[in-house]
C-alpha cells in the first residue's frame, strides 16, 4: 500500500494544525476530563510538522541533484519560517513589551527565541527549527555526497546518527531530569526527524509504504502503555512523537481514498497557513490572559471559555491571511530587488 505524502502534503499539514488547535484550547476551555485527553493528542501535531518537514528540507535539495547554494538554502528557509515567525512575533511582543510594559530587554529576550532555550516560553517548534537549518545541509551532504557510496551504507549512516541520539536523549534522561524535562521536545523532534529523512527518498520516489514502520510506532506504543517502560520519560515522549508517522500513513490513505473537495479544501486551507495558525494561536493565548480578556468574558456568562477560544481562533485564522500576504509581499519584494 504506496501513500502518496507529497500530493496530500497541504492536508496532512492542516490536520497538524487543527491537532494544535484543539490541544491548545484546554489552556482556556474547561473541557470534561475525556474530551481533554482525547484533545491532548492534537499536540502530535507538531511532530506532523516535523516529520513532513524532514521530507521537505531533504527533497528540496535532492531535486537540484545535490548541488545547491548553501546561501539559497538559508535565504529559503529564512523566506519561509523564519521571516512570518519574525513579523508575527514582533508584532504581539512589540504591543506587549513596548507599548504596554516599555520593556526593549524583554522585547529581544523573547523574539530572539532565548525565552525558550532558557525558560522554555515561546514557539519552542521555531526554537528547534533554527538549529536544525543551520546543521541540515552539512549533514545532507555528508549522508547524500557520496557518488561511490552504496544505497545500504547511506542507510546505516542515517541509523547511526538515529541511535547515538537516541542513546544521548535517554543518557540525558537518566542523569539530568531537570535539563531533559526543558528540551524533551526538541530530543524527540530529532528523532522523528531521522525517521523523516529515513522515509524522505521512497516519499519522493512515489515508493513510499508507512504500512511496516507505523506498525513498529504503534506497537512501541502499546508495549511502553501496559509494561514498566511508562516509567522512563524518554520512552514516555519518544513513543508518544512517533505516533505522527501511523497518523501522516494512515491519514494520507484515507484522503486517497475519499476524495472529498470540501475535506480537501478545508485541510488544505488550514495547511496553507499552519505555521502562521500555529504562531497566532500561542501568542493570541497570551494576549487574552494579559489584557484579562478571558477574565471578562467569565464574567459576562462565558465560564467554560468556549467563547474566549473561540475569539482566538477567528482572529487567529484572519491574522494568519493578513500576515501571509505581508509575509508573500516582502519575499516577493526582495526577489524583485536581487532580479533588478
Amino acid at each position: 500500500m504506496n501513500v502518496s505524502l507529497t500530493k496530500y502534503r497541504q492536508q496532512l499539514m492542516g490536520i497538524a494544525a487543527i491537532g494544535v488547535l484543539l490541544v491548545h484550547s484546554t489552556q482556556i476551555i474547561a473541557l470534561p476530563t475525556f474530551l481533554s485527553k482525547i484533545f491532548s493528542y492534537g499536540g502530535i501535531g507538531v511532530y506532523i510538522f516535523v516529520f513532513l518537514s524532514a521530507i521537505g528540507l531533504y527533497m528540496s535539495l535532492s531535486r537540484r541533484g545535490g548541488i545547491y547554494s548553501k546561501k539559497e538554502f538559508y535565504k529559503r528557509r529564512f523566506t519561509r519560517a523564519l521571516l512570518p515567525y519574525l513579523l508575527i512575533a514582533v508584532t504581539w511582543y512589540g504591543v506587549k513589551y513596548l507599548i504596554f510594559d516599555h520593556n526593549i530587554g524583554a522585547f529581544f529576550y523573547e523574539t530572539s527565541l532565548l525565552s525558550f532555550w532558557l525558560e522554555h516560553r515561546g514557539a519552542w517548534y521555531i526554537a528547534m527549527l533554527v538549529p536544525v537549518y543551520l546543521i541540515f545541509p552539512w549533514f545532507y551532504d555528508w549522508i547524500e555526497n557520496s557518488c561511490s557510496q552504496s544505497n545500504y551504507t547511506r542507510r546505516m549512516k542515517i541509523i547511526a546518527v538515529g541511535v547515538v541520539s537516541s542513546i544521548v536523549t535517554f543518557t540525558i534522561s537518566i542523569l539530568d531530569s531537570q535539563l531533559y524535562n526543558h528540551l524533551s521536545q526538541i530530543f524527540s523532534s530529532v528523532i522523528v526527524y531521522m525517521v523523516g529523512y529515513y522515509c524522505a527518498g521512497k516519499v519522493m520516489a512515489g515508493k513510499y509504504n508507512g504500512c511496516f514502520i507505523s506498525v513498529i510506532c504503534l506497537a512501541f506504543y502499546i508495549v511502553k502503555a501496559i509494561t514498566p517502560l511508562k516509567n522512563y520519560n524518554f520512552v514516555n515522549s519518544i513513543s508518544w512523537s512517533l505516533l505522527a508517522i501511523p497518523i501522516i500513513t494512515v491519514s494520507a490513505w484515507l484522503l486517497s481514498k475519499i476524495k472529498l473537495r470540501f475535506i480537501d479544501a478545508v485541510l488544505g486551507f488550514f495547511g496553507k497557513y499552519s505555521l502562521e495558525m500555529y504562531l497566532w494561536n500561542i501568542f493570541l493565548i497570551q494576549a487574552t490572559r494579559y489584557f484579562g480578556v478571558i477574565g471578562w468574558l467569565e464574567k459576562h456568562g462565558d465560564t467554560s471559555g468556549y467563547v474566549a477560544y473561540g475569539l482566538v481562533v477567528a482572529d487567529g485564522i484572519i491574522l494568519s491571511i493578513v500576515y501571509r500576504k505581508l509575509s508573500d509581499a516582502i519575499v516577493q519584494k526582495m526577489n524583485m530587488k536581487k532580479a533588478n
